[in-house]
């Protein structure tokens, strides 16, 4: 069997992390990927291997420490990092109608949604009434106008589904008008600056250190599909907002398209290590600098949303507010676990009084079912 190489250290004590790192590639398909994890602070895995395609082409090159990519849906767990920080700045309450912030967002029966029922994927917005335009994503406004007008798929409080894009412009909305800053403002000033991290909503097709998503890992035979019950023109507007083909992300995620934008739900781009720093910093300092408050993680990781959802699924996720909590899809490392993972693989997650933290990126999107992440997750549990 072949075992492959891979740059980076490991502290004592968690050889076995390595070992499932290299599994993913000797066994479960990965051809670039990187794995960090931050224990009180302490950065004790970082490990990365394999190859990157740059240019679109086959031309290949060595994934390096700095190799940054798509994250998919990692975004929402930034983004819900950025809403709770203001709301310990005091620009916003969780608990609030989104209305006393965004007035026009009242519009057909949403004037009792709060910021937390957003976040936690009950505001019955998981897709734009009309198909937007890639130009419209851009602009930012003319996504939040057409969201802000719509009425709700169900009543609210009742119900929830997955929001995979909608999400992000309405956290997003909501802080820009509690606090005068967007997502990638917030994220650029509040968090990646203070911390050292290369991290952004976007990037240029020109940044050296992006790589391109590659070709996807087959399905299983007979693989439920993640989300039913909706035609193909819903589920494109549910995961691509009619702008990008929504059913085949992983070919519109290399395009200036999606990359350019800002997209808090969905186009986060950084490194694994820059990622696992991030969530160190939500429960403890690092380099001088916290981001979150206990009480506030202790808060956000309570269960909100569980069990069958209004439309689509259900794979055993939980949700809190705006985090993924541990649950039998993913168990990251147990109870008290929040953070979130992203289409093709991707997690990122933190343990309050584990004092832990993880970031995992692969540039090979996973099939139906993918295991790499997880196999990460059980070789950190048998080490702690």
């Amino acid at each position: 069997m072949t075992v492959t190489e891979y740059e980076g250290h490991v502290a004592a004590g968690f050889g076995l992390v390595a070992d499932a790192f290299a599994a993913n590639f000797d066994q479960r398909g990965d051809t670039g990927a990187a794995c960090a994890v931050y224990v009180a602070g302490e950065l004790l895995v970082d490990l990365w291997a394999g190859t990157t395609d740059r240019r679109g082409n086959t031309d290949r090159t060595p994934f390096t420490h700095d190799t940054r990519s798509v994250l998919f849906s990692v975004s929402k767990g930034v983004t819900t990092i950025c809403l709770l920080m203001a709301a310990e700045a005091g620009h916003l309450e969780l608990d609030y109608p989104v209305a006393h912030y965004w007035p026009e967002f009242a519009a057909n029966g949403k004037d009792t949604i709060t910021v937390r029922q957003v976040l936690a994927h009950q505001a019955g917005l998981i897709a734009p009434a009309e198909p937007l335009t890639a130009q419209q994503v851009r602009d930012w406004t003319p996504v939040t106008q057409a969201l802000e007008k719509q009425a709700p798929l169900w009543a609210p409080g009742t119900a929830y589904a997955y929001h995979a894009m909608t999400v992000g412009w309405l956290a997003g909305e909501v802080l820009r008008r509690a606090s005068g800053s967007r997502p990638s403002q917030w994220l650029r000033e509040k968090i990646a600056e203070p911390l050292g991290l290369h991290a952004s909503f976007g990037a240029h097709l020109d940044d050296p250190d992006l790589a391109l998503i590659g070709e996807p890992l087959p399905t299983a035979p007979g693989a439920p599909p993640v989300i039913d019950a909706v035609d193909s023109a819903m589920l494109d507007r549910v995961m691509g907002l009619g702008a990008f083909n929504g059913l085949d992300l992983f070919n519109a995620v290399n395009r200036a398209e999606w990359l350019e934008p800002e997209i808090p739900a969905g186009n986060l781009v950084t490194t694994a290590h820059d990622l696992a720093k991030l969530y160190a910093a939500t429960v403890g300092e690092v380099d001088g600098v916290r981001l979150l408050q206990p009480g506030t993680v202790r808060d956000a990781r309570l269960p909100l949303s569980v069990g069958a959802p209004y439309v689509g699924v259900d794979e055993g996720n939980r949700w809190g507010t705006g985090f993924m909590i541990d649950s039998p899809r993913r168990g990251m490392t147990g109870a008290g676990s929040f953070g979130h993972d992203g289409a093709g693989g991707q997690l990122g997650f933190a343990n309050l009084e584990q004092q832990l933290s993880f970031g995992y990126q692969t540039l090979r999107p996973g099939g139906v079912p993918d295991d790499r992440a997880e196999a990460l997750c059980r070789a950190l549990r048998a080490c702690l």
